[in-house]
């Protein structure tokens, strides 16, 4: 799902006394996240000529009792090797990023469409955002590495100028242009046992590739906490913890995210979920937003699936509307 940073400038007058704190918090924040991102990969580099060479992982799906649940989390006792992959385990589409990684030597391709809208007062937003592409490979037992680009968005905005003699006049606008490519590793740290729920950890950065007015303009960082409990052997709880420093206008600030997925197997290849999510704050200087969204998956074959969603914005800060579909492609070399 293709999300925007935006400013509020009703805000910033507010947010000025605090600018000089918060830019040595950023400061901070930006070198931690940075040695997340280095330790990482030094645990992948690890990972591959060590212990996890002798350990498989276990795989979370959305699609079917009998090979578990999606992202959501419920697992398969199933062992990943070239041959057999395991269960086709996606990052989409709900927000909550799985504690599972693509094994070894295959890829895994994912993409879809967002349309989304929002009207404050008396103007009015509506996006189209695709390809939304995220490319895994896979890396060694418990570790992939990620590429991604949330692709091309076409936006259309209308805003209502003046009312007189019973009559609306208003103007329309229209903005298009690329989003930042995003490069990142995904480590699978523990499996479920007992009480403990499956963790997973991503570390990932955005490259300013971007169009102007759609581009962050520089490198943002983040860091996000993955976890997966295994409730029964149709219904599993997911959710992320996020930490990124983006760039918007020139101005870094600190946002943090969080969200929780309740995932269940409709029957054999069909999934659904449920999931809150929300950015706290949305945007520099603005408040925080809060989203409700559900959809549900369709395994059409072992390697291919199709999905669908929607979700709906639960404050004024957070965009009213969103709808969507995609597709994830497994394929081995």
């Amino acid at each position: 799902m293709l999300i925007k940073y935006r400013t509020d400038t009703t805000s910033e007058a507010a947010c000025k006394g605090l600018r000089r704190t918060r830019t040595g918090f950023t400061r901070i924040s930006v070198r931690v996240l940075w040695g997340a991102i280095l330790t990482a990969g030094t645990l992948a580099v690890m990972d591959q000529g060590g212990s996890a060479s002798g350990q498989s992982s276990t795989a979370a799906v959305a699609q079917s009792p009998e090979d578990g649940e999606r992202d959501a989390g419920v697992r398969s006792d199933q062992t990943a090797t070239r041959e057999t992959p395991g269960p086709l385990v996606t990052d989409r589409p709900d927000f909550t990023e799985s504690t599972e990684t693509v094994s070894p030597r295959w890829f895994q391709l994912e993409g879809g469409y967002t349309f989304t809208y929002d009207r404050e007062d008396d103007q009015r937003r509506r996006e189209h955002a695709a390809p939304e592409l995220l490319l895994r490979a896979g890396l060694a037992e418990r570790v992939e590495l990620r590429l991604g680009w949330a692709g091309y968005a076409w936006t259309e905005l209308h805003e209502d100028a003046a009312r007189g003699g019973g009559r609306t006049r208003g103007r329309e606008d229209w903005s298009q242009g690329a989003a930042d490519v995003s490069f990142g590793l995904k480590v699978k740290l523990v499996d479920q046992a007992g009480l403990r729920p499956d963790f997973g950890v991503i570390v990932q950065a955005t490259a300013p590739s971007g169009s102007p007015g759609y581009s962050s303009g520089d490198v943002d960082p983040e860091v996000k906490l993955l976890w997966a409990y295994e409730l029964t052997e149709r219904f599993s709880l997911a959710g992320n913890v996020n930490l990124g420093v983006p760039t918007e206008e020139a101005h870094r600030f600190v946002q943090s995210s969080a969200s929780v997925s309740l995932g269940m197997s409709v029957a054999e290849r069909i999934g659904a979920y449920a999931e809150y999510f929300g950015f706290y704050p949305n945007a520099h200087g603005s408040d925080c937003a809060h989203y409700l969204n559900g959809g549900m998956t369709f395994l059409i074959t072992e390697d291919f699936q199709l999905d669908v969603r929607a979700g709906l914005g639960l404050n004024e800060e957070a965009d009213d509307f969103f709808t969507g579909v995609g597709f994830a492609w497994r394929f081995g070399t």
